[in-house]
């Protein structure tokens, strides 16, 4: 009892977060109101537990949940809802080379600045999940598997640093993101 005492707000934060990616998974834009109070949750979290990357990366995804509310409602080709569809070429071309850039930017700003005790997981988990948080904004199918390696990497790291109701939550995630794939492909099948 004392357990779930002090650590209610990381659970109602876990449970609220499932909730809002099982949202994106059926395309219900229900996912950006829920998703931003995660968010909001989230960031003070990780700031509690020396992850700045990741506290850092909730602010910005933050700001990226506002466009792809947007975009889901209004992106689509004559400002209707927006489909899903294959990633664009030019995305991986700008997605890649800008996830290893940020990665390893981020990474000298925490080794310089910071005394987070896992820098190099920390930032590539904050630099790629700002590409795949981009990905999703434009309901492109492929960010469902970038959110797969990414919700891999994350549960070691979440063990580490003694958040464990985060650590499952990402094994939740994993799950989720296998979801929202098959989902969302079944959907591109049928538009």
């Amino acid at each position: 009892m004392i357990w779930l005492a002090n650590n209610w707000f990381e659970l109602v934060a876990v449970v609220l977060t499932l909730y809002s990616i099982w949202l994106a998974t059926k395309e219900n834009i229900w996912y950006y109101p829920t998703g931003l109070v995660a968010l909001a949750m989230y960031t003070w979290l990780y700031y509690s537990a020396r992850l700045y990357a990741e506290s850092f990366l909730q602010i910005i995804c933050f700001a990226l949940m506002v466009y792809g509310w947007y975009e889901w409602l209004h992106g689509g080709a004559r400002h209707d809802p927006l489909p899903v569809t294959r990633t664009p070429r030019w995305a991986w071309m700008w997605g890649i080379p800008a996830g290893i850039a940020l990665s390893a930017l981020t990474i000298w700003v925490q080794l310089t600045f910071t005394d987070n005790p896992n820098p190099y997981v920390d930032s590539s988990l904050f630099a790629w999940s700002l590409v795949a948080q981009w990905m999703t904004a434009r309901k492109w199918l492929e960010s469902w598997l970038l959110w797969v390696a990414i919700n891999t990497v994350s549960v070691p790291l979440y063990v580490v640093r003694g958040l464990t109701l985060t650590a499952g939550l990402f094994i939740g995630l994993w799950i989720l993101a296998i979801m929202g794939y098959r989902d969302w492909r079944r959907s591109l099948a049928s538009a």
